[in-house]
């Protein structure tokens, strides 16, 4: 650009049939001018500006940087890079916190597991109390049995009175205690659970079901119950319906005997 510029000087002073050692001697008188040193100047110190970054440029991007430019170019590089990291490779940058998570998700799931345990045994001891309330009922039932059949004059009587409500109370109460074994099992079972044992944590689920070989419900028991006695009415009709058909046979044959004395 210096050198073009020069150029133009030389030819706006020299003919064009001027000889090189004419245009030479032009050029130096220019060059002495204060206008000329002033743009010699700028451009060299434009020059030594750039040979100072050695600013090198291949495909955009920055390659070499010193000085002053080193640590600002350096600057917005870690200022780009961080940027990438967080908009590009956030997957990578949000790994580094995988413990951490995954030490949350734990005590996340542990949290839920045993309030998940805690209401299936709230659900057993609302089940127990239910099962003592309908006991004591039957208490009730087996205390009315007995006065009732103090009345009777019969033994038998009083023994088919009493004998139905003896059994129900009976199975109520083994049934209730079976439970409450049940419930007191399950309790300790779980009372001391450790999330990170694996091998203890799948021997309590097998332990855990009610029909297990540990489990102190039996199921056939519980769902048989008792049969109910049948009632007396049915037998007492039963035995009405004999003695009228018998009742009738006999005054059929007496009608018959009648008839043969008249003839």
């Amino acid at each position: 650009m210096v050198h073009k510029h020069f150029e133009e000087v030389a030819s706006d002073a020299t003919p064009e049939t001027a000889s090189d050692e004419m245009r030479a001697a032009v050029l130096k008188r220019k060059i002495r001018s204060p206008t000329a040193r002033a743009m010699m100047a700028q451009v060299h110190y434009r020059f030594k500006m750039l040979l100072k970054y050695k600013i090198v440029r291949s495909g955009g991007g920055v390659i070499d940087c010193e000085e002053e430019y080193t640590s600002k170019t350096c600057s917005r590089c870690g200022a780009i890079n961080h940027k990438f990291d967080t908009s590009v490779m956030g997957v990578l940058s949000y790994s580094c916190n995988t413990q951490s998570l995954l030490l949350q998700k734990h005590f996340l799931a542990l949290e839920k597991s045993q309030s998940f345990l805690t209401d299936i045994l709230r659900e057993y001891q609302e089940l127990l109390r239910r099962l003592r309330a309908f006991t004591g009922e039957c208490v009730t039932l087996v205390d009315d049995a007995l006065i009732e059949g103090e009345n009777l004059a019969n033994a038998e009587d009083e023994l088919a009175v009493v004998t139905f409500p003896m059994q129900l109370l009976e199975w109520m109460e083994t049934v209730l205690a079976m439970f409450e074994h049940e419930v007191l099992r399950k309790t300790q079972l779980v009372a001391d659970l450790a999330y990170s044992d694996s091998v203890r944590l799948s021997a309590v689920h097998k332990q855990w079901g009610a029909k297990g070989a540990r489990g102190n419900v039996d199921n056939d028991y519980v769902q048989g119950g008792l049969q109910f006695p049948q009632a007396k009415s049915s037998v007492s009709e039963s035995g009405e319906s004999e003695s009228d058909g018998g009742v009738k046979s006999k005054s059929k044959k007496k009608k018959k005997n009648k008839n043969k004395n008249k003839k």
